[in-house]
């Protein structure tokens, strides 16, 4: 089990009516005020193909959590948690899928615990510099102290485009996590992983990309694969940072074609 002050993530697991014959279960992890709900489009796809899905809540994310006193929310206790997980379900590698926050969870996972790693995949994400109106919007909240209906609002437009009133609602239960674990993960989130932490990434690594992302740009999602060895881009047109809601079909066929090629489990 995990140590007490390394809480293992809430997890949904989830299995294909009929397997792929493919042993390796995908990871998936969220973002910044995104829970896990957002991946049920993408979910209902890689079932489909085969594949046991695990759809993470971070610590701190699932409604009711509590988290011990000593716990600091930070990208490495959060891949430390997501570790804990995997070790604590047999310790074998595991496809690792993190959108926005949940890929530099990924990252930072990968390059510390490499042998619980077949791949990862960063969706929406590269280790560059934010959007600095985005940036700012998120300061200006913090220390308000809330998140204001206003300025949710105009994340959620930003990250999905237009939603219904429903969608509305059940996509924005990650601002419901308390404010003290949405403040530490959006500083986390903010701040993203150390310059050396890419390079430690030994697994193969695909980047999904919406070329409308508002989040991070296409650019920095291209210039972010050419320097690194062992990387790939799947850019998806006029889709946007949360690309994965948004094309489930593109996103999943790019997933499956990059677990066929990119690692084989060992003998």
């Amino acid at each position: 089990m995990a140590d007490s002050a390394v809480p293992l993530p809430f997890v949904d697991v989830r299995m294909p009516t009929v397997s792929a014959g493919q042993p390796v279960p995908v990871v998936l992890i969220h973002g910044w005020a995104s829970g896990s709900v957002y991946w049920e489009p993408l979910v209902e796809k890689l079932l489909d193909g085969g594949r046991t899905v695990w759809v993470l809540d971070l610590p701190g994310y699932h409604p009711g959590e509590e988290l011990p006193q000593d716990f600091e929310w930070t990208l490495d206790s959060a891949a430390a948690s997501v570790a804990a997980l995997i070790s604590d379900r047999g310790g074998r590698p595991v496809h690792v899928v993190g959108h926005s926050m949940g890929g530099s969870v990924s990252l930072t996972l990968a390059a510390s615990r490499p042998e619980l790693v077949a791949t990862v995949t960063l969706v929406g994400m590269v280790p560059a510099p934010q959007n600095e109106g985005f940036k700012k919007l998120l300061v200006s909240q913090l220390r308000q102290g809330f998140f204001d209906a206003a300025t949710k609002a105009k994340l959620m437009n930003a990250w999905y485009g237009p939603l219904t009133d429903n969608e509305m609602a059940w996509l924005g239960k990650g601002f419901d996590v308390p404010f003290a674990i949405l403040s530490a993960s959006a500083m986390a989130a903010m701040t993203g992983v150390g310059p050396s932490v890419p390079g430690r990434v030994q697994a193969p690594l695909l980047v999904i990309a919406g070329t409308g992302d508002r989040v991070r740009s296409i650019d920095q999602m291209r210039d972010f694969v050419a320097v690194g060895r062992n990387r790939q881009l799947k850019a998806i047109p006029d889709a946007g940072h949360n690309v994965h809601w948004e094309r489930p079909d593109e996103c999943a066929q790019a997933l499956h074609g990059f677990w066929r090629t990119s690692w084989h489990s060992p003998a």
